[in-house]
């Protein structure tokens, strides 16, 4: 997905505003394949340091963009998600899934997305309609 796509589906997700400054945009860019659609962006602490978590209708995206050197990027299916929970309060919101093998929990997200990720871990997946 090029770099103007990406900008229009954060507008129409409403979240532009809060992301379009994020240095994870760029791989996001690039590692979200033709015809994938973002539903949720959002942000949060996992082991130490802070990530951007990207679902979309196929996959859940984990972007961790260093400051200096290289990054690291978490590619899950959202197929083998068997649960996921956010934990919605007043200035220290979590959100956190798990598959067979793994759990993700992530600290210190915005708890005003709660919304938007319960309806995108809620969305079909492709072909099952």
């Amino acid at each position: 997905m090029n770099k103007k796509d990406l900008e229009k589906r954060l507008r129409e997700l409403s979240l532009y505003s809060d992301f379009y400054l994020r240095k994870e945009l760029k791989p996001l860019g690039q590692l979200l394949q033709e015809g994938e659609t973002l539903n949720c962006l959002l942000t949060g602490v996992n082991e130490g340091n802070r990530k951007m978590i990207a679902v979309t209708d196929q996959r859940i995206l984990i972007i961790f963009a260093a400051t200096l050197g290289g990054g690291e990027i978490k590619v899950v299916k959202r197929e083998a998600v068997k649960d996921y929970w956010f934990k919605k309060k007043l200035l220290f919101s979590s959100v956190g899934f798990s598959t067979e093998n793994e759990s993700f929990v992530f600290t210190n997200t915005q708890g005003h997305l709660k919304s938007y990720f319960e309806w995108a871990m809620s969305q079909p997946l492709p072909g099952t309609v």
